[in-house]
């Protein structure tokens, strides 16, 4: 055991936190003490923004022995305290995942699409969700009821199910 660390500091370190969601919509104008030395250029560029992120514990124990967590947007991610973290509701959609538009109704298009980006809306105080249809963006924010995640016979659809014409055979 190191010097200064006692066993429940490491015990408490090693405790997995829920997943939670929220977005950094302030930004300090000093050098940030609370997102990690190594992360602040990353973090720079995604906050301040009303872009949802999925925070999670650090893989490296001495980050989170520092209080640190991993906060994770799409393909990105800063290493970071909840400072200026305003936490919303929890989503079962990610970026990445493939959902289908239902129709209420003849309102919209129903279609496979894929989500893009995860946003907060101030004013509404709701997730929103940006998609794209064959990787053309869908100008119109959808709210999670606009759609259910794709599943076939209780699985998702793979991309070669949702690109048939990629499935053909060469002759």
């Amino acid at each position: 055991m190191g010097e200064g660390v006692s066993e429940v500091q490491i015990a408490h370190s090693e405790l997995k936190q829920p997943t939670k969601f929220g977005v950094f919509l302030w930004w300090t104008e000093q050098s940030p003490t609370w997102v990690h030395p190594d992360d602040v250029e990353i973090a720079d560029n995604l906050i301040p923004s009303n872009r949802v992120f999925v925070r999670s514990n650090c893989s490296n124990a001495s980050d989170r022995e520092l209080g640190f967590s991993k906060f994770q947007y799409g393909a990105e991610f800063f290493r970071g305290k909840p400072a200026l973290w305003l936490e919303v509701p929890h989503q079962d959609i990610e970026i990445g995942d493939r959902v289908e538009i239902k129709s209420q109704s003849g309102k919209l298009k129903p279609q496979i699409a894929c989500v893009t980006d995860i946003l907060w809306s101030r004013s509404r105080r709701t997730v929103e969700f940006l998609l794209s249809v064959n990787q053309i963006l869908i100008r119109r924010h959808f709210l999670v009821s606009d759609f259910r995640p794709a599943h076939r016979l209780g699985r998702h659809l793979s991309s070669r199910e949702l690109r048939p014409q990629t499935n053909r055979i060469a002759n």
